[in-house]
């Protein structure tokens, strides 16, 4: 039984070619302070999300380690209000100077403003499957 909260491999992008479809064809794209938010719509049943941590971006492990469990934590608190997305979520540089608190924010933004664009779109699109 999954948890309503839970982070299972079913909710993560996985292999290249998942997160190369993310790249190519992201419908949504969020800028924060410290985080690039790329979307597009899934064709699974549920959101799952990726996250790309890039060493030139962020030099120390810990540090990279540190931004990916924050955005784990904000994408396992927020999936449910969310639209059926693959997400990936890069940091920007300068990341591992701010607080936590200061990240969790900016993330919770991000959240909120691809909800909106979903939202949006799926207004303006239809989805096939109806």
């Amino acid at each position: 039984m999954t948890s309503l909260y839970g982070f299972s491999t079913e909710l993560r992008i996985r292999c290249a070619a998942d997160y190369k479809d993310v790249f190519d064809g992201a419908l949504f794209k969020v800028h924060q302070p410290h985080f690039l938010f790329l979307a597009k719509p899934s064709e699974l049943l549920n959101s799952r999300l990726g996250i790309v941590v890039a060493k030139k971006k962020v030099r120390r492990a810990h540090e990279r380690n540190r931004v990916k469990r924050l955005a784990r934590e904000s994408f396992r608190l927020h999936q449910q209000q969310l639209a059926v997305l693959d997400i990936v979520v890069m940091p920007k540089m300068g990341i591992e100077t701010v607080p936590n608190a200061e990240l969790h924010q900016q993330l919770q933004f991000a959240w909120q403003k691809l909800h909106r664009l979903a939202k949006k779109h799926s207004k303006i699109a239809p989805s096939p499957h109806q």
